[in-house]
């Protein structure tokens, strides 16, 4: 049918497949045919916080128990501009592992007087409404630097 529709045959469509699934494209076959799964985007939130250094695991873990998972982490530097790094801080255990290595950053935090903005990800905007909720009432939410 697939073949037909494009004028080549069924080995030339089979061949095709196995190039795009080489090249990572989510392509499952199946006894009535093939199926391109797409990526679920899930909903996300840029929240702009501030705190001292001492307070990330507190902030961090704050975000984890409501439903969230910390995606990266963002400063604007004086001089450089934005930058970004990546944290995927998703359950308890990779915020331990996250902590454990956590050393240079405490300099980041002093140059931007501890303004900072995390991507979060979470399974609903419900979540996202109850973490910023709490993030709020723990005065961790901030207006950027003027």
């Amino acid at each position: 049918a697939f073949g037909d529709l494009l004028g080549v045959t069924r080995q030339v469509i089979v061949k095709d497949i196995a190039l795009l699934r080489a090249e990572g494209v989510p392509i499952f076959s199946t006894n009535r045919g093939y199926l391109l799964i797409r990526p679920v985007q899930l909903p996300r939130r840029e929240f702009k916080v501030r705190h001292d250094y001492g307070e990330t695991k507190i902030e961090l873990a704050l975000i984890i128990e409501h439903g969230g998972r910390v995606l990266d982490i963002k400063i604007d530097h004086p001089q450089y501009g934005e930058i970004s790094a990546d944290l995927n801080v998703i359950s308890p255990k990779s915020l331990k592992n996250f902590l454990e290595s956590f050393e240079r950053p405490q300099r980041l935090s002093r140059l931007t007087d501890g303004y900072h903005k995390h991507t979060v990800e979470a399974d609903s905007e419900e979540t996202l409404d109850t973490i910023e909720k709490a993030l709020g009432e723990h005065g961790f939410l901030s207006e950027p630097k003027q």
